[in-house]
């Protein structure tokens, strides 16, 4: 089956700055942003995309004695002059005191500013990293995000393609998805091996008391303390220290403590 490559997250495309990269099954599509409209030559890039003159159509918000100034996907209302203007903004059917920052009512994507009887407004930020952005402003981020990976201590975030070693398996993000399989290990011709704490792959050993992995040969014995001849793989315990486990390890005797029969005992 088919996988769509998303080329707008994988960062293949660069659309014009009036236009963002929206994925499309198989393709992609430049589309233009907020306050900003196609001239008809439907360029791939977005070149295309102009600004729409909210004053020239009248689609502004300015109150009738503000001036309306088209701006680059936006406009602004300026203050009336003269001795009257306090530097507050008429905005709609309230008046927006110097300095007061507010979002609009019919775009809460956007943030407008009073600066000394001009409005300013412009589109939210869009900041992808941020845990708190806005999808629904930010729909640039969306693709973005789902094909990211939480690594499984949730203290991690990894891009589609990253990859990392987990609880002794190979880990990979695959757009959004953790994928995980056992670590392949290294094979080892040595006769004895041992895998330590927090070791994914066994490492070879010359002492066959420090192995964890053995094939014991039942002709290499071993005589213990009181001259008694024990076969490999044979266990026993110390006389006068029964916490005291010894096993015949191809010749070698390999004693150690119990610690859980010191506690009981």
């Amino acid at each position: 089956m088919a996988h769509d490559i998303d080329e707008c997250a994988e960062g293949l495309i660069q659309c014009h700055n009036h236009s963002r990269c929206v994925n499309l099954p198989g393709w992609y599509h430049c589309e233009c942003r907020s306050g900003f409209h196609d001239d008809g030559s439907y360029s791939l890039d977005g070149e295309s995309c102009v600004d729409i003159d909210e004053c020239a159509t009248q689609t502004h918000t300015c109150l009738s004695d503000a001036a309306c100034v088209n701006l680059p996907g936006w406009f602004d209302c300026l203050c009336p002059e003269g001795p009257a203007c306090s530097g507050d903004c008429p905005h709609q059917d309230s008046i927006k005191h110097n300095g007061q920052v507010w979002s609009l009512q019919q775009d809460h994507c956007s943030i407008c500013t009073c600066k000394d009887g001009k409005t300013f407004c412009s589109r939210t930020l869009c900041d992808c990293q941020s845990p708190s952005v806005d999808l629904s402003c930010c729909s640039e981020c969306h693709s973005q995000q789902s094909s990211q990976c939480l690594h499984q201590s949730g203290h991690a975030l990894y891009q589609s393609g990253d990859t990392w070693i987990y609880s002794c398996q190979q880990c990979r993000c695959m757009e959004g998805e953790v994928d995980c399989w056992p670590l392949a290990c290294p094979a080892q011709s040595c006769e004895y091996t041992t895998r330590g704490d927090g070791e994914c792959c066994p490492r070879c050993v010359t002492d066959p008391c420090l192995a964890d992995n053995i094939t014991y040969d039942i002709r290499q014995t071993c005589q213990d303390l009181s001259g008694m001849r024990r076969l490999s793989g044979s266990v026993w315990t110390l006389p006068g220290s029964p916490c005291t486990v010894c096993t015949c390890k191809n010749g070698r005797i390999c004693c150690s403590v119990d610690f859980e029969c010191l506690r009981n005992n």
